[in-house]
Formats: structure tokens, sequence, C-alpha cells
């Protein structure tokens, strides 16, 4: 009797001590199915490149085009969020809440735009990290994933670099919406000046902007399509510059294709001027 009492104190002190979480239960599970919801295509397409697809179904929330600020969450994507055995997202999107999930995986990027090849690689490290304490069982298959998916983005990335460098576009000024200044800095252009959404644009900010753009002799004025495709169309015909307009999300097609043509479009614009 005396050591059956010993053995129930221990267990429960150990529970005590060693509380076992929701995300410790899904770690120490192993299903042959995961279903991973993330908040928009770029985190999908992340977690789509680290786990094998025989083991986890990834599904995105946010249509690529659409602008976070401006979605609003469908009763389909809070099921689908209640479904999920992990969501992840980002610490801004604020239409996640309402389609708040039990075992969350909050991804900060601390400002930075996980467009731009290195700070995809750094998001890309983060988030391969966070899966392998979740799903140890394949954690070594995360982490091979994960050095195959950062040297095939290396790769790709220097290709398209190299073609910006090549077109002349270094150094070269542009204006440009403030989502968009570090995929363009890192296609080696200058970002003379920036703007915010089209609600938060006053005709003060239009005629700074054009300023700037003529004394920077700017080659193109470039727009964020999910914020706003047209908020600096009408600074473009001003100073008689490019518009372009560039996806800050990946299309169906993929993160490196979405880079693609991104830098396709900015060459095809410049060209054409």
């Amino acid at each position: 009797m005396k050591i059956k009492t010993t053995l129930v104190l221990a267990v429960l002190i150990i529970s005590w001590l060693c509380p076992i979480g929701r995300g410790d239960a899904l770690a120490e599970s192993v299903k042959s199915q995961y279903l991973i919801v993330a908040s928009d295509t770029l985190l999908s397409g992340m977690a789509g490149s680290l786990l094998p697809a025989r083991r986890y179904s990834i599904e995105a929330i946010l249509p690529p085009g659409q602008c976070p600020g401006h979605y609003d969450v469908k009763l389909s994507d809070i099921e689908k969020v209640q479904r999920a055995d992990l969501v992840i997202s980002f610490r801004a999107m604020h239409f996640m809440e309402k389609a708040n999930g039990s075992n969350r995986l909050v991804m900060d990027n601390d400002g930075r735009n996980w467009m731009a090849p290195d700070f995809h690689i750094l998001g890309l490290s983060r988030m391969a990290d966070e899966l392998a304490l979740r799903f140890p069982a394949d954690r070594h298959e995360i982490m091979k994933r994960k050095k195959a998916a950062v040297r095939l983005i290396r790769a790709e990335a220097k290709k398209l670099r190299q073609k910006a460098e090549q077109a002349g576009l270094s150094g070269c000024a542009v204006l440009a919406s403030s989502l968009q200044k570090e995929p363009l800095e890192w296609m080696g252009l200058r970002v003379s000046g920036t703007y915010g959404r089209p609600e938060s644009m006053s005709a003060r900010d239009v005629v700074r902007l054009v300023r700037i753009g003529r004394d920077e002799r700017v080659i193109a004025v470039v727009d964020n399509l999910q914020s706003g495709p047209d908020t600096g169309k009408r600074i473009a015909e001003t100073l008689d510059r490019p518009h372009i307009v560039l996806s800050n999300f990946p299309s169906e097609r993929g993160y490196l294709a979405t880079l693609q043509e991104n830098v396709e479009a900015v060459l095809t614009a410049v060209e054409r001027k």
C-alpha cells in the first residue's frame, strides 16, 4: 500500500513540475496526417517547403492578391482554423484574431519584408526551428528540406540579381510603396521616397513625392498590389515615368516564381521607357 501511495505521489509531483501544454502534446503525438493553416501564401509556401507533403496538408487563408488590412474572415476560414493541428500567422495579421485557433505559431518578421530573398531565408530558418520543435518526429527531414530550400533560393536569387545588374538597375532611383522598399533595394535600386496606403496619401504627399522624383531623376514609381495598385499612378503620370505594380505575397506559382515576376516587371517597364 505504501509503494502504491509513493508511486501516485511521484506521478503527481512530476505532472506538477512538468505540465504538458497544447504545443507539447502536439510534439509528443504522432499522426499520419496533419492540417497546417497559414494566414497567407508567404507562410504557407514556407511551411510547404519544409514539411513532407505525404504527412502535412497546408492551406492559406488570405488570397495572394488580397490586402490583409481589408480582408473579412469567412465562416469557412474559422472552421478551417478550428480543424487545424497548427495555425501559423504573422504577428500583424489582425484578421487572424477572428479565426483564433488553440494551437498557434506567431511569426515576427521584425518589420522586414520576407519577399526579399535574404529576409525570406531568415524567416525560413526561424520557421524550420519552430516546426522541428512541434513535430520532432520529422525534425531531420525538416532541417534537410530547409537546407535544400535555402540553396535553391540563393542560387535563383543570385541569377535574378545579376540580371537586374546587367540591365543597369544598380543605383537607379525609384519612388515606391513602403511595402516594396526592401525587395527593390535587393534588386539594387535606390528607393528615394516611399508612401503608404492610398487612404493615407494627401495632396501634400503627392507634391512632395513629385518633387523628390524630379530631383532624384527616378526611373519608375512602384506600387504594392495588395495595399493599392494605383496609389502611385498619378505620381508616375506627372513625372512621365513607368508605373509598376509588384506583389507582396507569392502567387499560386510559389515564392521564386513571384520573385521572378516582380523582377521581370521592373525590367520590362524600364526597358520600354
